[in-house]
């Protein structure tokens, strides 16, 4: 955005809403052809091709929001899962971004989930932000094509250092988030193959993006009428496998991706931040600061008081949304097969339900029984474990 004149208010605010409808609409379509996160007595079975595998549930956790679950995974057994969310809040037009990789034990396999972006550009042209940097976590690239996001974006950004990297293909494919059972979004999907070598494999990975059709935003201010355009590079992943083994995982790694289940909790969260940050950007812009600067004055406001924030949202949640959080709460739960019980590391966390009892050493490791007389202080030679018990 420009350092002279401030970002229009409408345009921030549309620019806030864009993005919010398109993380409700990747994120909450119903998916009937994905999986349960779970395959205990009494749960709907995983899909039948997969009926020898057994699959957990693996949160995506976001620390910085209290521990609240992002969205939830089917991973299966004894496969490794690793994931981050990260804030960033001078961010404001683009505040979140989470990663996630879900890999076979030894490696050969994997998935992996990538962020989004938002690209911008202005009408008339945003002369002082360089193209291909950042303002307000927004990239500026102007008539951003989906094949150049993919190269520059997904395959430069992530592989771009590996081992003789080969650019196997690239294609256009139909609707990527229909694709994966949810509600379709207008836009360009695509796929590409890369081959490349690491720790003496050769290894196959495919590569799945969607950019959204370009959304353009009118302003009319003093100086007449402008436009801020958008798209949004979203539904970024990577299947990849070692040794020509790839093609034969493909049923199974797409299933992995597709098992992906969104927690209205946390969506609600990140809405409400959202809308703080609009909140006091927009005061800052009202009281005369150029974009730029108002930007840093939210930077600094928030580093002072990223507690004190973060407590207030949480109270309003806990005030003005206890029948909304609770019919989200049992719903979350449900689809993650787990139970909430009071937790003396995080206060709460979730446990899967198929275990009566759960015991926790404080430090963040925890044992599950069905047995009432299991105690995993007999014997143990350091941690002291503590029940939990279920939160009413």
């Amino acid at each position: 955005m420009s350092q002279t004149e401030p970002m229009p208010q409408t345009s921030a605010l549309r620019a806030t809403f864009l993005v919010t409808a398109l993380v409700v609409a990747a994120c909450s379509g119903k998916n009937d052809a994905a999986p349960r996160a779970d395959t205990q007595p009494g749960s709907p079975p995983a899909a039948s091709r997969f009926s020898q595998i057994a699959f957990h549930p693996y949160p995506v956790v976001d620390r910085t929001q209290g521990g609240l679950v992002v969205g939830t995974f089917a991973v299966p057994a004894g496969w490794n899962a690793t994931s981050n969310v990260q804030w960033v809040y001078p961010n404001m037009s683009w505040p979140v971004q989470w990663t996630a990789k879900i890999a076979a034990p030894d490696g050969s396999a994997w998935v992996e989930a990538f962020p989004p972006e938002l690209f911008y550009w202005l009408e008339p042209p945003d002369r002082s932000t360089p193209v291909g940097s950042k303002s307000l976590g927004m990239i500026h690239k102007p008539g951003i094509g989906v094949v150049e996001a993919m190269r520059n974006w997904v395959l430069a950004r992530y592989r771009g250092r590996a081992q003789n990297l080969h650019l196997v293909g690239i294609r256009p494919i139909p609707n990527l988030p229909a694709a994966l059972g949810k509600p379709a979004i207008p836009g360009d999907s695509l796929a590409a193959r890369v081959r490349y070598v690491e720790n003496g494999h050769q290894v196959d990975e495919e590569f799945f993006a969607l950019l959204t059709s370009q959304q353009r935003i009118p302003y009319d201010g003093p100086q007449g009428r402008s436009y801020e355009d958008h798209r949004v590079l979203g539904y970024v992943h990577s299947m990849g496998a070692r040794d020509g083994q790839l093609d034969g995982l493909h049923p199974l790694l797409g299933f992995i991706v597709a098992s992906f289940r969104p927690d209205p909790i946390w969506e609600q969260r990140r809405q409400q931040v959202q809308n703080e940050l609009n909140a006091q950007y927009n005061r800052n812009l009202a009281a005369g600061y150029a974009s730029i600067a108002a930007a840093g004055r939210l930077s600094r406001a928030i580093s002072a008081n990223n507690d004190a924030m973060i407590g207030m949202i949480e109270s309003q949640r806990q005030a003005g949304n206890r029948s909304l959080e609770h019919t989200s709460d049992a719903f979350s739960q449900y689809i993650r097969g787990t139970e909430r019980v009071k937790d003396p590391y995080y206060g709460t966390s979730e446990q899967d339900y198929t275990y009566k009892y759960h015991w926790t050493d404080g430090s963040g490791s925890y044992r599950h029984s069905n047995d009432a007389g299991f105690n995993p202080n007999i014997g143990s030679t350091g941690a002291t474990w503590q029940m939990m018990e279920p939160v009413k």
